[in-house]
């Protein structure tokens, strides 16, 4: 018989994989005393079951059972397999009409799938390790609740300023006075980035070793913890710890953070960068503006939420909408080519010597300024309609002339920056959607919504 063996850890802190190590040597042992022939190995390190995050080798096994190549599935417990009943629904709908497939285990019974028995007994064991699974997190929250009242963290990422020795939160003496300085120049009025600029030129890094954003200094300075307290899943269980900024201090340069009137000064207005001010935030619909993060990578950014992607892949994704709609046999029949734009052009030049012309009319007491006022507020309206209708024409003429090159891409290519912005703009528009933390890029992530 034709075994997979799967073998899954959890959670890997030395990255040597030692654990689905020992799980493979117990498994292949089984398969030996079986007689069964090794097919294939799929291992998952460092991902939890229970988690819902893709699992690259169970998703590869299950596509690997799907085609038949395997006719036992091995592994060292069903918990390595699934945690959810969702993962057995989706295991058993694949293998159930093979007739004798197994399932074999080093520390449980066989189970096989294709009997209703057999079906009975995993979805019994799946829902054990779904309950145990749901137990374990309630005692780890109700544990973290416990230290964060008694002013024990364990963070994962060190907060600037801090350090500890094992549970004993620390102040990093140089680290607090940058901090301190930080926080008096906020309150002299000056900006964020400024801030983030030098300490950059000074060469001194965040706790991950990467260079200063406005973010960093945003999230470092109304950080509780700078002011003593401990805050865990919103709850504030107050002053418990050591601080580098009295309550006062904090509360101020908190309070001026926050002030809708301090939002990030507006980006430049000379466009650099495709999609910057055009893609909006899936999570705010607010515009999201060209920038880098702290690994130096361009990335689109959002102003309100700060949620970020990463710049050249959002291009992609919309070009190659872009290209792909424009080389359709109907590409050139979505833009209006129609319109007199002689006549129009006419028609605004003769509307703005009109209002230009008010003045005079006042001067000589022909009008009263009342009715100069009334009829100037008219003519801007005409004349704004007019030079919309103008700008819009121009950007269909671009795209349409885009649509009739024998090789859309290249002429694409050949555009400026900002008539590869206006054909965008003319076509579609773009919400960038939130995703999981630790998800992966996907080009789903990007909606587009023709105009």
């Amino acid at each position: 018989m034709r075994a997979a063996i799967y073998v899954r850890q959890s959670l890997d802190k030395s990255g040597e994989a030692l654990a689905v190590g020992r799980q493979l040597a117990e498994c292949l042992e089984l398969v030996e005393s079986r007689g069964w022939e090794v097919a294939d190995v799929y291992q998952d390190n460092d991902v939890s079951a229970s988690s819902g995050k893709m699992r690259p080798e169970w998703s590869r096994l299950l596509t690997d059972l799907a085609d038949g190549r395997h006719d036992v599935l091995v592994a060292w417990h069903t918990d390595r397999m699934y945690r959810r009943l969702r993962d057995l629904v989706e295991l058993i709908d694949i293998v159930e009409k093979r007739r004798n497939f197994k399932i074999a285990t080093v520390r449980s019974s066989d189970i096989d799938l294709s009997t209703p028995a057999g079906r009975m007994s995993a979805s019994m064991l799946g829902s054990v390790a779904a309950y145990e699974v749901q137990q374990k997190g309630d005692r780890q929250r109700a544990a973290n609740r416990q230290r964060a009242q008694d002013g024990v963290v364990l963070w994962s990422r060190r907060p600037f300023g801090f350090d500890r020795d094992g549970s004993t939160v620390t102040v990093v003496k140089a680290e607090s006075k940058e901090i301190k300085a930080a926080a008096r120049k906020v309150l002299k009025g000056a900006t964020l980035s400024s801030i983030a600029a030098d300490l950059n030129a000074r060469g001194i890094p965040t706790t991950t070793g990467g260079r200063w954003t406005v973010t960093a200094v945003r999230r470092t300075l109304v950080n509780p913890r700078t002011a003593g307290r401990v805050v865990s899943r919103g709850q504030d269980y107050g002053a418990t710890g050591p601080k580098i900024l009295d309550a006062e201090t904090f509360d101020r340069v908190g309070a001026l953070l926050r002030d809708p009137a301090r939002k990030s000064a507006p980006p430049s207005t000379a466009v650099k960068y495709l999609l910057s001010g055009l893609a909006c935030c899936g999570r705010d619909d607010e515009p999201m503006y060209a920038t880098s993060n702290p690994q130096g990578v361009m990335v689109y950014r959002c102003q309100s939420c700060y949620m970020t992607r990463r710049m050249d892949l959002v291009d992609e994704v919309v070009i190659a909408v872009v290209m792909s709609r424009l080389t359709q046999p109907d590409g050139l029949g979505l833009f209006d080519q129609g319109g007199d734009l002689v006549q129009v052009r006419g028609r605004l030049l003769d509307l703005q010597e009109r209002r230009d012309g008010l003045a005079s009319l006042l001067a000589e007491g022909l009008l009263t300024a009342q009715a100069v006022r009334e009829q100037a507020t008219k003519l801007t309206a005409e004349i704004d309609v007019l030079e919309r209708r103008i700008s819009q024409a121009d950007s269909t003429t671009t795209v349409a002339r885009l649509a009739r090159a024998e090789d859309v891409a290249a002429a694409y290519r050949r555009l400026s920056l900002m008539d590869q912005r206006k054909v965008i703009n003319t076509l579609l528009s773009v919400r960038i959607l939130p995703a999981g933390k630790g998800v992966r890029f996907d080009p789903s992530q990007v909606a587009v919504q023709w105009r």
